[in-house]
């Protein structure tokens, strides 16, 4: 397993007069599903960025395995950590197996093509997620909840230790939004290490171990989502009114119905 470290990390965009990320330190347990859950833009988005090394922030150190991320080079780092965006533009009508055969190229070499052992492992993982049916089917044509699979699909195909996930259910209904929290929760009981950013406390409730609160660039609280899911704090977190029940042990979270009374209503 991959163990990943904050340390102090403070990221501000250029432009900007304020700290997107205030000094962040935390550690993602290792083979656990950790959720960062806040408020659109809180920095979720920014720290997972800084943990890829897509950015780089002007202070602190993400430590890979004890070593700093700025010692492994591209393709080693995409041999221990994948990365699922919120939105992958296509310029190319790949089909699915193709397109998961480009989650293998940090195995390959530089003038290599995938090999009959690739495409058995694609398979194995289309299988698995129950895709198959969708092998030669063209990306452009699934449907949304489809679309969504697929380039988590593809982050299996490198066989990382570690995944990170940016809004994995963002825009999908509630169908297909279960079908995805299953994967990545399979993915964490498979030993992954898994990190997902979400605003929706209840999403963090269900799969998440971990749950790692950040507001405003700094992190507020970190535990297990019984801890940290509570009235008080989403409130203070959120600015409204929350009730919260426990189902099957769980915390789950409900709109105050006072947020809607007729005071409130337009008219």
């Amino acid at each position: 397993m991959v163990k990943i470290c904050v340390e102090k990390v403070r990221y501000r965009y250029p432009h900007r007069e304020c700290d997107v990320l205030k000094g962040v330190s935390l550690e993602l347990p290792e083979g656990k599903a950790t959720a960062l859950l806040g408020p659109n833009g809180s920095g979720k988005t920014t720290l997972l960025k800084v943990l890829l090394k897509i950015l780089a922030p002007q202070e602190g150190t993400v430590y890979v395995d004890g070593e700093d991320v700025n010692e492994f080079s591209r393709d080693d780092l995409s041999k221990l950590i994948a990365w699922v965006p919120q939105e992958e533009a296509l310029s190319f009508s790949y089909t699915v197996i193709e397109y998961l055969l480009l989650g293998r190229a940090p195995h390959l070499g530089f003038f290599s093509l995938p090999t009959k052992k690739d495409e058995t492992k694609i398979i194995e993982i289309l299988s698995e997620l129950g895709m198959l049916h969708l092998s030669h089917r063209e990306i452009l044509s699934l449907s949304g909840g489809e679309k969504r699979l697929v380039p988590i699909a593809r982050t299996l195909a490198q066989e990382p230790g570690v995944l990170l996930l940016d809004e994995p259910t963002a825009h999908l209904d509630l169908g297909n939004k279960a079908k995805v929290l299953g994967v990545i929760k399979g993915m964490a009981n498979s030993g992954k290490t898994v990190c997902f950013s979400t605003h929706d406390p209840n999403e963090a409730s269900l799969i998440a171990d971990n749950v790692v609160v950040i507001n405003g660039g700094d992190i507020v609280s970190c535990g297990a989502p019984i801890e940290v899911i509570t009235k008080d704090f989403l409130k203070t977190i959120y600015g409204t009114g929350v009730t919260v029940i426990k189902v099957h042990g769980k915390p789950m979270v409900e709109l105050a119905s006072d947020n809607f009374s007729k005071t409130n209503r337009y008219t």
